[in-house]
């Protein structure tokens, strides 16, 4: 299941099924990380690779399709399902974050500015509304795009 819902990551020109992969992973994981669930069941997912080939998809999907605001926002609840100070032990939240960091810079090479990455960690370390944290993500896509010349 978890390949299968990786290899829906994997295309951002298949909205559908970018946005029907990040559905799923968005539902389970909120399941997963809820109060009085098993949160240690989180530690044996590929985190890092999650968190890459999201990040990697959501940064080349085509923001002009309505379709991809809404991958912005299950990919927000991913990240902040995956990263949740207050719904994670400390020892996942930490690892969480530091995956998402290495994830920020192996899906997007060639950002120069921090000012979207370190938005999108600050939003979710301030466990800030979905909305703010979708809105981080997509400045962080967007000021890739900027810094390679891509439209």
């Amino acid at each position: 299941l978890v390949g299968f819902l990786l290899l829906g990551l994997k295309d951002p020109q298949e909205l559908k099924a970018l946005l029907y992969a990040a559905s799923a992973w968005s539902a389970l994981l909120e399941l997963a990380s809820a109060p009085g669930s098993n949160v240690e069941a989180l530690a044996v997912l590929p985190l890092a690779q999650i968190l890459q080939q999201l990040l990697w998809s959501t940064a080349r999907m085509d923001f002009r399709d309505i379709a991809s605001q809404k991958v912005l926002g299950e990919a927000a609840a991913i990240l902040r399902a995956l990263t949740s100070k207050r719904r994670l032990p400390e020892v996942l939240h930490q690892q969480a974050m530091e995956a998402l960091r290495q994830a920020l810079v192996a899906a997007l090479p060639g950002l120069r500015s921090e000012q979207g990455p370190r938005a999108l960690c600050e939003a979710l370390l301030q466990e800030a509304p979905l909305k703010d944290v979708r809105v981080a993500l997509q400045q962080c896509a967007s000021d890739w795009r900027r810094d390679c010349g891509i439209s």
